[in-house]
């Protein structure tokens, strides 16, 4: 029967509620801000060029800082990291609010602005990637980590959709304060988890074995134990591309609204939406499809979903200023694309947390994460100096079909995408012999 587990089952686990908690609430408000800073950024430079290139900014340090910042955060109490980034990005996100309340708001404040609060992120999501396990027994992963991601979606389909009626009603301003109380929320909520004894360890000795390492030490082995990972390897080089190719879509989300459906900021909840609606039916299916197909026909088959979705919404321009229409078709883009993207990336995180080894969590996750999302700011570039004589309907087409492209070269190549148990041999091996240093 241990086959047959279910989500209650996950559920009765109080520490994770707790973290579930805390991750809703910060969901919420992230999907509140994040219609409002994508309108605002457009309002304020209403340049397709310049939102493609603040898209960038907010991913580059995500990619420079990231990998550095894993054997820090390996070193430090994962529950503290969590905390502390999250009263950071709270505060930060109020001062922005006053400077922008009193007027002062550019494009070069809004860049500086994407700048901090990524940063402050980078050091966040290796110490949250790290932390699951410290509540979540492993047997229990696949389960926990789908339901906080169909949640997730579930709270993020009321942010965007509250979203509108915010900024309408309130104005920007209010839809971000709402971001920054969610923050410290979050913060307060994370405080009172107690971690579980991991592999003969409490989370809490883990670290002061690690801490004993120097930071070059634990960065070469972080580094050393990704690159022995020939399957990750591949996973990345995936990621890389597709991550690039999908580009336009979070980077001019706004110009598709205006320049393609002839619409307002009312699409961009409309997408969101129905985003969120294909994020929560796919959350919710990871399992059951990861347990039919392999991880090889579930990136291609998603990646050429996500690709075809993008030239059907690079067609919308044909019902330029029919709101009817282009709610419907621009909606049901958006659902498949994030149903087709949530199955590839939950497959993808469900199979990391379950196979690496505990004590490489921080920086296996900051050098994946970074890698995932690598190419994603030089494709905001490239959108960004081609949206100067490219129309944005021109870009999202032709990206869709690189993507497709892209899926049928993964399918033909012959890398292996199949992360065994086995493949975590090396990192207790290493384990050991650090214990024996020690």
């Amino acid at each position: 029967m241990a086959n047959e587990l279910t989500y209650k089952d996950v559920l009765k686990n109080k520490e994770y509620k707790k973290l579930l908690f805390s991750n809703l609430i910060n969901r919420f408000g992230d999907s509140v801000d994040a219609i409002a800073f994508t309108w605002l950024v457009y309002q304020i430079t209403n340049s397709p060029s310049w939102t493609a290139l603040i898209f960038g900014l907010n991913l580059l340090p995500n990619i420079i800082v990231q990998p550095f910042v894993g054997p820090i955060v390996e070193r430090l109490n994962k529950k503290k990291v969590i905390i502390f980034t999250h009263v950071a990005r709270g505060f930060v996100i109020s001062v922005f609010v006053l400077m922008y309340l009193s007027g002062i708001v550019n494009p070069y404040i809004l860049a500086a602005f994407t700048l901090t609060i990524t940063t402050i992120e980078s050091f966040n999501l290796p110490a949250a990637g790290a932390f699951i396990p410290s509540v979540v027994k492993k047997d229990k992963l696949a389960h926990a980590m789908s339901l906080n991601s169909s949640l997730s979606s579930a709270v993020s389909l009321v942010g965007v959709g509250l979203a509108g009626v915010i900024i309408a009603r309130l104005g920007v301003q209010a839809a971000m304060i709402i971001d920054a109380t969610t923050f410290f929320i979050a913060a307060i909520a994370i405080v009172p988890i107690k971690t579980l004894t991991v592999e003969g360890q409490t989370d809490e000795t883990t670290e002061n074995n690690i801490f004993q390492e120097s930071y070059l030490s634990l960065l070469k082995d972080g580094f050393r134990y990704m690159l022995k990972k020939k399957i990750i390897l591949n996973v990345c080089f995936v990621a890389v591309f597709m991550n690039f190719f999908i580009v336009p879509v979070n980077a001019l989300q706004a110009p598709i609204a205006k320049e393609i459906f002839g619409l307002g900021s009312g699409l961009l909840s409309v997408m969101g939406t129905a985003g969120a609606i294909g994020g929560i039916i796919g959350a919710i299916i990871t399992p059951s499809i990861m347990k039919r197909f392999s991880v090889k026909m579930i990136i291609v088959t998603g990646g050429t979903i996500v690709g075809c979705f993008m030239y059907i919404m690079s067609l919308g321009s044909m019902f330029k200023g029919s709101p009817i229409i282009g709610y419907l078709l621009a909606g049901i883009c958006s659902c498949m694309m994030l149903l087709a993207a949530t199955i590839i990336s939950g497959t993808i995180n469900i199979q990391f947390e379950k196979t690496c080894d505990h004590n490489y969590l921080a920086r296996a996750n900051s050098v994946l994460g970074a890698a995932s999302i690598a190419a994603a700011p030089i494709g905001s570039f490239i959108v960004s100096a081609a949206s100067i004589r490219l129309s944005t309907a021109t870009l999202l087409g032709l990206f869709g079909l690189m993507m497709i492209v892209l899926m049928i070269f993964v399918f033909f190549c012959k890398a292996n995408f199949e992360i065994e148990q086995g493949d975590v041999t090396y990192a207790d091996q290493t384990c050991r012999e650090h214990k024996k240093i020690s």
